[in-house]
């Protein structure tokens, strides 16, 4: 039987400090607090190498008495709570007594402090949990502690840290995060020697929200000022028009202290629905206020997550709050404005009806067969038109005969095996490198080329083309169709892919994760045409794209990549790479609703039909549907 003894002093410092020391952004945060509850309207917070080599909290709050200042290094001392009861009734962030314990036994920890009564400040140093003494020190009322070389005395914690830059990212979210729920406190953040923001400390959120979350977040911003009982919901909501590709402007706050709660983000969430675009997210910087007592703070060693009493009460207030300000004229009147000023995205601003045109004599049929030929032949001499051409003027009547196209090459080894069963690059993961030549010179079961001619017949809801071949009607979905033209032309020259620069260079703000998976992803996304650089802080900046996506699309395909690649980190190379080629073909596809020149579905219609590409587009769906002349008949009872 083993025999049970106590451990040493250091090992179990080492053990206990790992549930709050986890990296540089544990120790911001708990330091921050400790600041925040010593009254500080001013807090610096500085890093180098993303906190590892040293973090320095300042602040102008109440400062530590001369005397107390070792016992804050001892654990479970703490100034905030006294007894078992004052646990129902927490009012400050902190209040276990770790946090300095831990960091002080994996790190070098110095501490300069005064209080308003004391004569001079006193300097205090202790590292890896081993008192170096006090002696006096200069500054005026408030706390500096410095903190350096963190775990350099764990070098196996040490290992699982992440670079420089992805720390810093997880320090930064840290501190905004701080920041928005504070904004009567002046917060400055210093990275590697620059100032990434500072809030003024007016104490009005959108001020906070302004410099932290950046001015295009924050300009359309609504006010959320709402009382539900014994709950309080202030703070700052998006409008439905600026929804995003993904949850990361969610920052829910209970008490002034920042957490993750499923109960928030489904009301809020529930509050946006139908009036906001499937796929879309809101976001918001949301406070609740509310009794401590209704509210346990102490399920997680980061205090991040909260247990409420009364979980469906918090739903309601959340929900009610976030519904009254949709409902606003205010709300409506900024949707409207941006919808008269909006360029081109039918899928997110509805077109106003358009105005009714003239009747014309309807013209002899024999005239109209021959202004169309007249039309084709004209096609045919000059340039293709591009997919993307703006709509001006739609065709007299929706029939065209098309000329019929050579087939595509067959090599002699496909030719032998026409009969096997062929897997599109849809239906399997493969690497981008294998998947584009598996794909190229694919000839397509059940679409062969047929020597019939296509004849063109329209389009119905903006969305299908209608076409006619021998004794078959084929319905295509436009927007599939494209997006597998788009998808396979970026696999055919991946690594080489045709780019536009951005005229004014996109900068987008992320949340920390999210970033760190875009710049570890930076040469796939290299390759596929989208030329991204960091741009400090949490922010990158876009300078090129793939041809076809649209220059106003940009910021929600980026925050779609970014939220994907954060979400499956343990997906291969090659399927992260088939991931970003879907989702940037998907984005530069026209779309379901777009008003489309004829001549476009035309060459559409061809490319389907003559089997250049799979009948599926990238993500699964079906690109052509057929209906035969003998399956119409049987409908309308002509045959049996």
């Amino acid at each position: 039987m083993a025999k049970i003894h106590v451990l040493d002093k250091h090992t179990a410092e080492l053990i206990a400090a790992g549930e709050v020391v986890e990296r540089p952004s544990s120790v911001v945060k708990e330091l921050t607090e400790n600041a925040i509850d010593a009254g500080a309207t001013a807090v610096t917070v500085t890093i180098e190498r993303g906190g590892i080599s040293m973090i320095q909290i300042a602040d102008n709050g109440s400062g530590i008495e001369a005397e107390s200042i070792p016992t804050a290094f001892l654990r479970h001392a703490t100034s905030k709570i006294q007894s078992e009861d004052d646990l129902e009734n927490i009012h400050t962030l902190g209040f276990r007594g770790e946090a300095l314990a831990s960091i002080a036994s994996v790190a070098r920890v110095e501490l300069l402090t005064k209080t308003e009564q004391d004569e001079y400040a006193y300097c205090y140093r202790i590292s890896g949990g081993e008192e170096e003494g006090i002696e006096p020190g200069a500054r005026p009322q408030g706390t500096t502690i410095t903190v350096r070389d963190l775990f350099y005395n764990t070098p196996a914690r040490m290992k699982f840290l992440k670079k420089d830059a992805s720390e810093g990212n997880y320090v930064s979210d840290v501190v905004s995060q701080l920041a928005l729920s504070h904004p009567e406190i002046s917060f400055k953040f210093v990275r590697e020697g620059k100032v990434q923001f500072q809030t003024p400390g007016d104490g009005k959120l959108l001020s906070a929200a302004y410099a932290v979350l950046s001015r295009d977040f924050a300009k359309d911003l609504l006010e959320v000022g709402h009382v539900h009982g014994n709950y309080q919901i202030s703070g700052l909501v998006t409008p439905p028009k600026s929804g995003r590709a993904s949850r990361s402007m969610q920052h829910f706050f209970i008490n002034g202290r920042f957490v993750k709660n499923r109960t928030m983000m489904a009301a809020l969430e529930a509050a946006y629905k139908g009036v906001l675009m499937q796929g879309r997210f809101p976001g918001c910087v949301l406070t609740v206020t509310m009794p401590p007592q209704l509210v346990d703070v102490n399920v997680h060693p980061a205090k991040t997550e909260v247990r409420f009493a009364r979980e469906k009460e918090v739903f309601d207030a959340v929900y009610s709050a976030v519904k009254s300000v949709l409902i606003t004229p205010e709300s409506s009147s900024k949707a409207l404005a941006f919808e008269e000023k909006s360029v081109s995205r039918p899928m997110e601003t509805p077109h106003p009806a358009p105005a009714a045109a003239p009747v014309r004599p309807t013209k002899p049929a024999a005239e109209q067969i021959r202004a169309y030929d007249n039309m084709v032949s004209r096609l045919a001499s000059v340039s293709p038109v591009p997919y993307r051409a703006v709509y001006e003027k739609e065709p007299d009547t929706p029939v065209v005969e098309i000329p019929k196209r050579p087939a595509p090459f067959v090599p002699a080894a496909q030719e032998k095996e026409a009969s096997a069963p062929v897997v599109s690059a849809c239906e399997t993961k493969v690497p981008a490198a294998e998947a584009k030549a598996e794909i190229q010179q694919t000839v397509l079961p059940g679409i062969q080329p047929e020597k019939q001619e296509l004849r063109f017949v329209g389009e119905v809801f903006n969305t299908y083309i209608i076409a006619q071949r021998g004794q078959e009607i084929c319905f295509i979905d436009k927007h599939a169709a494209h997006e597998r033209i788009i998808y396979e032309s970026i696999m055919e020259h991946y690594g080489q892919v045709s780019s536009q620069m951005l005229l004014v260079p996109a900068t987008i703000r992320l949340s920390g994760e999210e970033k760190n998976a875009l710049m570890q992803h930076e040469k796939i996304l290299a390759d596929s045409g989208l030329e991204i650089e960091d741009f400090g802080g949490s922010s990158v900046v876009v300078r090129a794209v793939p041809a076809d996506v649209p220059p106003d699309d940009v910021e929600n395909l980026v925050v779609e990549l970014a939220s994907h690649l954060r979400e499956n980190p343990r997906y291969t190379v090659g399927e992260k790479t088939e991931w970003v080629l879907h989702s940037i073909a998907c984005r530069a596809a026209i779309k379901a609703g777009d008003k489309t020149h004829a001549a476009q579905l035309m060459r559409l219609a061809q490319e389907v039909m003559d089997g250049k590409i799979p009948p599926f587009c990238p993500h699964g769906r079906p690109v052509i549907l057929r209906l035969t002349l003998k399956e119409l008949e049987k409908q309308f009872g002509r045959q049996g």
